[in-house]
């Protein structure tokens, strides 16, 4: 009776620390570009084999697309044992940030704002304005829709910053990513309608209407005004669940912050630029970025 009895103490054991967590959750880059099949099974291959060495499980990882995908599967009997993405799924899932990408993203919302004189002219700053102007474009924003990814971290900064009257997420999918936003807007603005796009910082200093078309043709004489988000945010990183190993949580953190690399895969797989640094951030700064983000404590 004994035996049987340590057999069946063991046997829950085991099957506790089994079912704990299982594989991982993984905001696939190439899913948010809109890119097909291949380029976003091989960026989960990527990713499955750097991985792989750390102890972390890989026995299933699952692409997701938006928060709400992580919010169902860390409530489940057996949920993942990390989450790689940016910061918006990332602390949504309530893991522990081991490893993060401190390189900064800047955010902004590119305003296609009145009728101008210039055909496909560049962007100018709102602070290059004179002050009653800028004040004046502030308070259109207010009542302009602008349009930016599902959970995509430059979205999230704007929304914190209540910039725009409306903000449209759009949902990315095969062959309608981050690249599609300017023609969703471009589509949106009327003469007498503004339009906004949130993107990165420098892609909106760079943006011009030159390749883009509308509803009204005289979109390429919209002015295009930049508005910066307030604060900035980390990029992709791994998050792993409280009841890891140490050691496992250890060496998935050493993968990370001793990266050196210029395969084009790999950096595309990880959502890392030519220049980047993974590093654990304090709980000052979690509590710094969930504030920025507007995700609460």
């Amino acid at each position: 009776m004994k035996k049987l009895l340590l057999a069946g103490l063991l046997f829950c054991n085991l099957a506790a620390h089994a079912q704990s967590c299982e594989g991982g959750l993984y905001l696939n880059p190439q899913v948010i570009r809109g890119e097909g099949s291949s380029q976003t099974e091989s960026a989960l291959r990527e990713l499955i084999e750097f991985v792989k060495p750390t102890g972390l499980s890989v026995s299933t990882v699952i692409n997701i697309r938006e928060t709400q995908d992580v919010l169902t599967a860390v409530k489940k009997a057996v949920p993942p044992c990390w989450v790689y993405g940016n910061p918006v799924v990332g602390l949504a899932s309530g893991y522990r940030p081991v490893a993060i990408n401190v390189d900064p993203i800047q955010s902004a919302v590119l305003i296609l704002a009145d009728i101008g004189t210039v055909k496909d002219g560049k962007p100018v700053d709102l602070k290059s304005l004179p002050p009653e102007q800028q004040a004046k474009v502030l308070a259109k924003l207010k009542t302009t829709s602008c349009f930016g990814m599902k959970s995509g971290v430059t979205t999230s900064l704007v929304k914190a910053d209540n910039f725009c009257g409306t903000v449209v997420e759009v949902m990315p999918q095969q062959g309608l990513g981050q690249s599609y936003l300017p023609t969703k807007a471009a589509f949106h603005w009327q003469a007498d309608r503004w339009a906004g796009l949130i993107t990165r910082l420098q892609s909106a200093q760079a943006a011009t209407m030159k390749n883009h078309h509308g509803t009204d043709e005289r979109i390429h004489m919209a002015q295009l005004v930049v508005v910066p988000a307030t604060n900035a945010s980390w990029g992709y990183g791994i998050y792993v669940h409280p009841n890891a190993p140490a050691d496992v949580v250890k060496k998935a953190t050493t993968q990370f912050t001793s990266l050196k690399t210029s395969s084009p895969m790999l950096l595309k797989a990880l959502d890392l630029g030519a220049k980047y640094e993974f590093a654990t951030p304090p709980d000052s700064a979690v509590q710094a970025m969930k504030k920025s983000l507007a995700t609460g404590s």
